[in-house]
């Protein structure tokens, strides 16, 4: 039923029921039927023509930017890295098979860019998507490209799969991407490959005009950019770790009120640390005098 949301992008805005069952292989019956429930719980609404995307999917939006764990971490940073570069920041996301723009920042008057936030970029195009798919196994890269070729250029078909491979490896060494002109005209894009748990699953780019890029420290641009994209995945792992520490500790707690967790000091190869111990908080039951 999810995948009628799906349906909706920039070029179809509104569908009717029956569109939306012919097109899903739904029979009639059921196809209204799911058209009914999402309008009831919000995530469609409807209008003389149609139907739409519905009002609880602003809701949700707001929520992910108030709540959103990678958005909280990177949001400082990437204000930071705006004012300091004087360029616009965007930052992406791969969410299976998709690529998303999840914010964009800008230091004052913001360029007009084609990919603003919940756009999905082109997986195979542009310095953002680059940046994160050169990190993607070579099979799951390659069934990407078997799946999305309408996404792969002329050029790039033409060249096959091996040359695309043999580039992307060229953007892994190199640590960074660069692209000119690919998503907007006269506009140069610099990313950087963010990972969460040790995994590339998103990128960092800096977002500027060709004549500006031209002109610019360009080594300077790449080491900030990838600078503040350790700080991000640095801020995501202490938030990840506190969230563990904490669901751990709650869950001792919750098992009859028998443990705790605490941190102690040690001393390991890396120096100066700390450990999580577990402790018993129940007390010692009393023995009775015969």
């Amino acid at each position: 039923m999810l995948a009628i949301l799906d349906l909706f992008t920039d070029t179809v805005p509104v569908m009717s029921a029956d569109d939306i069952a012919a097109t899903l292989g739904y029979s009639r019956p059921t196809g209204f039927r799911y058209v009914r429930e999402l309008v009831a719980t919000g995530l469609l609404v409807r209008m003389p023509d149609g139907c739409s995307l519905g009002p609880r999917i602003i809701e949700l939006d707001w929520h992910i930017r108030r709540f959103d764990r990678v958005l909280a971490a990177s949001r400082p940073i990437i204000a930071e890295l705006a004012k300091h570069t004087e360029c616009n920041v965007t930052q992406m996301w791969m969410y299976g098979e998709r690529i998303v723009t999840i914010a964009h920042e800008s230091p004052g008057e913001p360029l007009a860019i084609g990919f603003d936030r919940g756009r999905p970029m082109p997986l195979f195009r542009g310095a953002p998507s680059r940046a994160i798919i050169a990190f993607l196994p070579r099979a799951r890269l390659e069934r990407l490209y078997d799946r999305h070729r309408d996404e792969v250029s002329a050029a790039q078909r033409r060249q096959g799969f091996a040359k695309l491979h043999e580039r992307l490896q060229q953007v892994r060494r190199a640590g960074i991407a660069v692209s000119l002109g690919e998503l907007d005209p006269d506009k140069v894009g610099i990313a950087a490959p963010l990972r969460l748990a040790g995994t590339v699953s998103g990128s960092l780019c800096l977002v500027l005009t060709a004549a500006r890029y031209a002109t610019s420290n360009q080594t300077l641009l790449a080491e900030m950019l990838i600078e503040s994209a350790g700080r991000i995945e640095l801020a995501l792992e202490s938030s990840s770790a506190a969230m563990s520490e904490r669901s751990v500790h709650g869950a001792f707690r919750k098992e009859k009120g028998h443990f705790m967790m605490r941190r102690r000091p040690v001393i390991n190869a890396r120096g100066y640390g700390t450990e999580l111990v577990m402790r018993s908080s129940a007390r010692a039951p009393k023995v009775k005098r015969q």
